[in-house]
Protein backbone atom coordinates (compact mmCIF):
# COMPACT_ATOMS: atom_id res chain seq x y z
CA UNK A 1 0.00 0.00 0.00
CA UNK A 2 2.91 2.35 0.70
CA UNK A 3 4.19 1.88 -2.85
CA UNK A 4 0.83 2.75 -4.44
CA UNK A 5 1.74 6.39 -5.09
CA UNK A 6 2.68 8.00 -8.40
CA UNK A 7 5.87 9.60 -7.08
CA UNK A 8 6.99 6.31 -5.52
CA UNK A 9 6.34 4.50 -8.80
CA UNK A 10 8.40 7.12 -10.67
CA UNK A 11 11.26 6.68 -8.20
CA UNK A 12 11.06 2.87 -8.55
CA UNK A 13 11.24 3.24 -12.32
CA UNK A 14 14.22 5.59 -11.95
CA UNK A 15 15.96 3.05 -9.69
CA UNK A 16 15.36 0.24 -12.22
CA UNK A 17 16.66 2.36 -15.11
CA UNK A 18 19.65 3.38 -13.02
CA UNK A 19 20.39 -0.29 -12.21
CA UNK A 20 20.20 -1.24 -15.89
CA UNK A 21 22.48 1.62 -16.92
CA UNK A 22 24.95 0.79 -14.14
CA UNK A 23 24.98 -2.85 -15.22
CA UNK A 24 25.81 -2.04 -18.84
CA UNK A 25 28.29 0.72 -18.01
CA UNK A 26 31.85 0.10 -19.21
CA UNK A 27 33.29 1.04 -15.85
CA UNK A 28 33.47 -2.06 -13.65
CA UNK A 29 33.48 -0.12 -10.37
CA UNK A 30 30.78 -0.55 -7.81
CA UNK A 31 30.21 3.21 -7.56
CA UNK A 32 27.81 3.04 -10.51
CA UNK A 33 25.39 1.06 -8.33
CA UNK A 34 25.39 3.62 -5.48
CA UNK A 35 22.66 5.82 -6.98
CA UNK A 36 20.08 3.03 -7.50
CA UNK A 37 20.81 1.64 -4.03
CA UNK A 38 20.29 5.09 -2.48
CA UNK A 39 16.96 5.47 -4.31
CA UNK A 40 15.83 2.05 -3.08
CA UNK A 41 16.94 2.81 0.49
CA UNK A 42 14.94 6.06 0.43
CA UNK A 43 11.87 4.19 -0.85
CA UNK A 44 12.22 1.54 1.86
CA UNK A 45 12.65 4.22 4.54
CA UNK A 46 9.57 6.01 3.17
CA UNK A 47 7.55 2.78 3.37
CA UNK A 48 8.70 2.10 6.95
CA UNK A 49 7.79 5.64 8.05
CA UNK A 50 4.42 5.36 6.27
CA UNK A 51 3.56 2.09 8.01
CA UNK A 52 4.66 3.52 11.37
CA UNK A 53 2.49 6.65 10.90
CA UNK A 54 -0.48 4.55 9.81
CA UNK A 55 -0.17 2.36 12.90
CA UNK A 56 0.06 5.45 15.14
CA UNK A 57 -3.06 6.90 13.50
CA UNK A 58 -4.96 3.64 14.04
CA UNK A 59 -3.87 3.59 17.69
CA UNK A 60 -5.08 7.19 18.10
CA UNK A 61 -8.46 6.30 16.61
CA UNK A 62 -8.77 3.35 18.98
CA UNK A 63 -7.90 5.61 21.92
CA UNK A 64 -10.59 8.09 20.84
CA UNK A 65 -13.14 5.27 20.68
CA UNK A 66 -12.66 4.81 24.44
CA UNK A 67 -14.29 8.22 24.93
CA UNK A 68 -17.32 7.16 22.91
CA UNK A 69 -20.14 6.03 25.16
CA UNK A 70 -21.55 2.58 24.53
CA UNK A 71 -25.11 3.02 25.81
CA UNK A 72 -27.68 5.79 25.92
CA UNK A 73 -31.07 6.28 27.57
CA UNK A 74 -33.72 7.26 25.03
CA UNK A 75 -37.45 7.86 24.87
CA UNK A 76 -39.07 6.74 21.63
CA UNK A 77 -42.65 7.13 20.57
CA UNK A 78 -43.07 3.41 19.83
CA UNK A 79 -42.15 2.31 23.38
CA UNK A 80 -43.24 3.44 26.84
CA UNK A 81 -40.71 4.97 29.20
CA UNK A 82 -36.94 5.20 29.00
CA UNK A 83 -35.02 2.40 27.33
CA UNK A 84 -31.28 1.74 27.22
CA UNK A 85 -29.92 1.21 23.74
CA UNK A 86 -26.50 1.16 22.11
CA UNK A 87 -25.25 4.65 21.30
CA UNK A 88 -24.78 3.74 17.64
CA UNK A 89 -28.52 3.03 17.40
CA UNK A 90 -29.51 6.55 18.44
CA UNK A 91 -31.08 8.34 15.48
CA UNK A 92 -32.29 11.90 14.82
CA UNK A 93 -35.65 12.32 16.52
CA UNK A 94 -34.78 10.25 19.58
CA UNK A 95 -35.20 12.03 22.89
CA UNK A 96 -32.09 11.29 24.93
CA UNK A 97 -31.98 11.49 28.70
CA UNK A 98 -28.73 12.32 30.48
CA UNK A 99 -27.97 12.76 34.15
CA UNK A 100 -24.99 13.65 36.31
CA UNK A 101 -22.06 11.32 35.69
CA UNK A 102 -23.30 10.16 32.28
CA UNK A 103 -21.19 10.24 29.17
CA UNK A 104 -23.18 11.93 26.40
CA UNK A 105 -24.00 9.23 23.80
CA UNK A 106 -24.57 11.51 20.79
CA UNK A 107 -24.62 15.14 19.72
CA UNK A 108 -27.84 16.40 21.31
CA UNK A 109 -29.91 19.58 21.20
CA UNK A 110 -31.31 20.36 24.65
CA UNK A 111 -35.09 20.65 24.70
CA UNK A 112 -35.78 20.48 28.44
CA UNK A 113 -33.73 20.63 31.64
CA UNK A 114 -35.16 19.08 34.81
CA UNK A 115 -32.56 20.57 37.19
CA UNK A 116 -31.64 24.16 37.97
CA UNK A 117 -28.46 23.97 35.87
CA UNK A 118 -26.84 21.59 33.44
CA UNK A 119 -23.04 21.51 33.43
CA UNK A 120 -21.06 19.67 30.78
CA UNK A 121 -17.36 18.83 30.96
CA UNK A 122 -16.20 19.55 27.40
CA UNK A 123 -12.48 19.32 28.17
CA UNK A 124 -11.91 16.52 25.65
CA UNK A 125 -13.14 18.87 22.90
CA UNK A 126 -12.01 22.31 24.00
CA UNK A 127 -9.34 21.77 26.63
CA UNK A 128 -11.26 23.96 29.07
CA UNK A 129 -10.73 22.95 32.68
CA UNK A 130 -14.09 24.38 33.81
CA UNK A 131 -17.38 22.71 32.94
CA UNK A 132 -19.76 24.70 30.73
CA UNK A 133 -23.30 25.67 31.76
CA UNK A 134 -25.84 24.69 29.12
CA UNK A 135 -29.42 25.87 28.58
CA UNK A 136 -32.29 25.13 26.24
CA UNK A 137 -32.87 28.60 24.77
CA UNK A 138 -32.18 29.08 21.04
CA UNK A 139 -28.84 30.62 20.08
CA UNK A 140 -29.54 34.06 18.55
CA UNK A 141 -26.49 34.12 16.24
CA UNK A 142 -26.98 31.75 13.25
CA UNK A 143 -23.23 31.88 12.54
CA UNK A 144 -22.19 30.87 16.06
CA UNK A 145 -19.47 28.25 16.30
CA UNK A 146 -20.26 24.97 18.05
CA UNK A 147 -18.58 26.01 21.32
CA UNK A 148 -20.90 29.04 21.54
CA UNK A 149 -24.03 26.95 21.05
CA UNK A 150 -25.03 26.56 24.67
CA UNK A 151 -28.10 24.51 23.72
CA UNK A 152 -26.04 21.61 22.32
CA UNK A 153 -24.15 18.88 24.13
CA UNK A 154 -21.62 16.79 22.27
CA UNK A 155 -20.91 13.08 22.08
CA UNK A 156 -18.19 11.86 24.41
CA UNK A 157 -18.47 14.77 26.85
CA UNK A 158 -19.49 14.18 30.47
CA UNK A 159 -22.41 15.56 32.45
CA UNK A 160 -20.93 17.23 35.53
Amino acid sequence: EQFDDLLVKILLLAAIISFVLAFFEDDDSITAFVEPFVILLILIANAVVGVWQERNAEDAIEALKEYEPEMGKVIRSDKDGVQKIKAVQIVPGDIVEVSVGDKVPADIRIIKIYSTTLRIDQSILTGESVSVIKHNEPVPDPKAVNQDKKNLIFSGTNVA
